[in-house]
């Protein structure tokens, strides 16, 4: 299974199917590839998640054996869905710039690379062909625009950049920037940005939110010496490579090579990431471990598109030597190696160069690679170290306040909070507890508590909070420290829940046993008994009609058994999922003409079959062996409890509902309406002395809820029931 992020219209999905196909014929397989397009700007993150949990749930049937992921749209929401499959079927990813880390520790069979955007390195590309200029970064206050934002400034920081959009910035511990004016003139000095700068300046461009001026002024070429540098690929900045007055880099590869207007950046191409996601999964179809497998960044390259190397005039002789220019023709390709091969006819020279490249090339990538490690274990111990959400508080003077941190996480405005604010996000069902704490705190009958409350400081919902304090009696001070538990919270109501469902289960088991053994034990006792005496013939003198009846009852009493036998089997296929349903199309009215002749001859003499059909046929997709089964059984326990009039047999439909009902309708005994919700349940038999098993309507009922569909039943007692199935179209 192959999920794309974007739609199904974006041209760097040409071919694409097609190369994924080769990719694994390579290895010798054949595969069979479905393709999903998720079309992440067309949906809200809520849809896109109820988008991707629906598809899934249809895939099911098709049951892949893997799933290719491309772009962080879908591998998040294919995470954030928290579908069933996930979890059973090993996922590769490709092309994520943000993989969201919390969400992968949850999921051990998902691993894939780690496209991380490269600002620096794309930017040293700028440089290396335009000098210093001033780089426009492509940003925007969505969340993912943040991220971006966050990257590019960790990049510049490491690289020793102190300023951006003349400003100082500054990265606390919890990766929350913020910017500090200083005495330098800001970027609306427009006479400063007519001169090229001696040094490259940085500026971030809101594509989203910047006033009109200001964005058209940074797209009209007015401000000279400019390059762009996209961030992210969405519907806000898909097209602003082609209406900015100068050149447009990237550090993500969608729309490069499209003719979005894309100069270059410093990426890894599409057809390195297809390459490396199908050689991964092909290990896994092999038989290696998806937790054995590492989640690596992607190699990168520097790369340029030709087509906007002459739009933008640029000439090649500034262009080094291992920068990759795609779309580029063989002639301008090979030019230099032409005239090489010309003058001095030195192909071994060539071969010389080419491996040197080679090994430059291969030195240059496996130390990107051992950066890349080290700076992935360095967050990693960041995160350790700031992922605990702890935050200090105190409350005095009726106001509470918390840290900085604090009002970020939880999402709230800066600010103290007077008691009466405070008191209004507590849950009404603890706030008695609060009340109680702080003055049990100020009569000094306490001097340090935990207390644990549920508080809706954001308006989304309550969440659990843990308040641990001291009182300092003096001054009138509560110091303490709060965390959010909520998942501990939650973890431990799913423990709860667990437990209750297994002890649950250990009753279900107990009750089936036991009616498992009723039942067994009735035919066995009559086949031991009977055989017993015909195997005493000798001593017991038996007629032949007594031998007989004692022959017969021993076979009905055989056949009862392996019927209930065969019920309990069915049954348990049918709830393990490993009963195979084979859906087709089905002629609803051939299938029950069939059923009624085959049992038109089985009635008793004083009851007649009748069959009630529409003019018109309907077709419906459904397994017709296991419809008739159920249809089967309901006229069998028809004709047990009817000793004359009809069973009628028939089915309606209603094309505007999209429903169609089959009923089975007989004249008999009825049933109470007390009993009639448990003639459903395993083992209940109306009548104890009437043949059967028990298990027939507790299987029917099983394979309909299979079909989507339910079971009703409308009967009085003396006047007959009618069992009905309704089914969607």
């Amino acid at each position: 299974m192959v999920i794309e992020s974007f739609e199904p219209e974006y041209t760097g999905y040409e071919g694409r199917k097609e190369k994924i196909h080769q990719e694994f014929k390579k290895h010798n397989i054949d595969a069979n590839l479905k393709t999903f397009y998720l079309d992440c700007d067309s949906y809200l993150d809520a849809e896109e998640k109820v988008r991707m949990y629906e598809f899934l749930d249809t895939v099911s049937i098709w049951n892949p054996e893997l799933i290719l992921v491309y772009d962080d749209q879908a591998a998040y929401s294919i995470m954030a869905c928290k579908h069933h499959l996930i979890r059973e079927i090993p996922v590769v990813f490709d092309g994520v710039n943000f993989p969201n880390w919390e969400l992968l520790k949850q999921y051990p069979n998902i691993t894939g690379f780690w496209d991380k955007p490269e600002y620096m390195k794309t930017v040293q590309l700028g440089e290396t062909i335009f000098g210093p200029m001033y780089f426009n970064i492509w940003t925007d206050n969505t969340f993912l625009g943040r991220k971006t934002t966050k990257v590019f400034l960790d990049d510049a920081k490491n690289a020793g950049i102190e300023r951006v959009n003349e400003k100082l910035f500054t990265i606390d511990r919890d990766g929350a920037y913020s910017f500090t004016l200083d005495s330098i003139t800001t970027i609306k000095d427009k006479s400063r940005i007519l001169k090229k700068p001696a040094k490259t300046k940085f500026r971030l461009i809101d594509a989203r939110e910047s006033t009109s001026s200001g964005l058209l002024w940074s797209l009209s070429g007015l401000a000279r010496y400019t390059v762009f540098v996209q961030s992210k690929r969405d519907f806000a900045s898909k097209r602003l490579g082609l209406f900015a007055n100068g050149p447009t880099l990237s550090v993500v590869n969608e729309g490069f090579g499209l003719k979005e207007g894309i100069l270059g950046g410093y990426l890894t191409s599409p057809e390195t990431q297809i390459c490396q996601s199908v050689n991964l999964a092909t290990e896994i179809l092999q038989g290696k471990k998806v937790e054995d497998i590492p989640i690596i960044p992607s190699p990168k390259e520097y790369l340029l598109d030709w087509t906007e190397i002459e739009r933008w005039n640029i000439s090649k002789s500034s262009i080094p030597g291992s920068f990759h220019i795609i779309k580029m023709p063989f002639y301008e390709r090979y030019k230099l190696q032409i005239i090489i091969i010309g003058i001095l006819t030195g192909i071994a020279i060539i071969l010389i160069i080419s491996y040197l490249i080679y090994l430059y090339l291969r030195e240059n990538r496996n130390k990107q690679i051992a950066q890349e490690n080290l700076k992935k274990g360095e967050r990693f111990l960041s995160l350790a170290l700031t992922g605990g959400k702890v935050y200090a508080f105190q409350f005095r003077d009726n106001m509470f306040s918390f840290d900085k941190e604090f009002y970020i996480d939880a999402g709230i405005e800066e600010k103290m909070l007077p008691t009466d604010e405070f008191k209004a996000c507590v849950h009404p069902a603890n706030l008695e507890n609060f009340n109680n704490d702080v003055i049990n705190a100020r009569q000094g009958k306490i001097q340090k508590n935990i207390s644990q409350i549920r508080c809706n400081f954001d308006g989304k919902g309550y969440q659990w909070w843990e308040f641990r304090y001291t009182y300092n009696l003096e001054e009138d001070i509560f110091n303490g420290l709060c965390l959010n538990i909520q998942q501990s919270k939650e973890a431990e109501q799913e423990l709860i829940n667990a437990r209750q469902k297994a002890e649950e289960s250990d009753k279900m088991k107990s009750a089936f046993l036991a009616n498992m053994s009723h039942e067994i034990r009735t035919p066995l006792n009559a086949i031991v008994g009977f055989s017993n005496i015909i195997a005493e013939e000798e001593e017991v003198e038996l007629s032949t009609e007594e031998r007989k009846e004692f022959l017969g009852l021993i076979n009905s009493n055989s056949e009862l058994l392996l019927k209930l036998i065969n019920d309990i089997l069915d049954l348990s296929r049918i709830e393990s999922g490993k009963m195979d349903f084979s859906f087709k199309s089905c002629n609803l009215t051939d299938l029950m003409k069939n059923i009624y002749h085959t049992h038109q001859v089985l009635m008793p003499a004083e009851v007649k079959l009748q069959i009630d059909i529409p003019e018109k046929p309907i077709v419906i997709e459904t397994d017709a062996l296991r419809l008739t089964q159920v249809i089967t059984n309901f006229i069998n326990n028809a004709s047990k409890f009817t000793h004359e009039g009809y069973i009628r047999i028939g089915y309606t439909y209603d094309i505007t509902e999209e429903t169609v009902d089959i009923y089975v309708k007989d004249t008999g005994i009825g049933i109470p309406k007390e009993k009639q919700q448990a003639v459903f349940e395993r083992f209940n038999k109306l009548d104890e002395f009437a043949q059967g098993t028990g298990l027939g309507l507790a299987i029917c009922q099983v394979i309909i809820k299979r079909f989507g569909g339910e079971i009703r039943l409308q009967s009085e007692k003396g006047k007959g029931s009618c069992f009905t199935i309704a089914l969607p179209l």
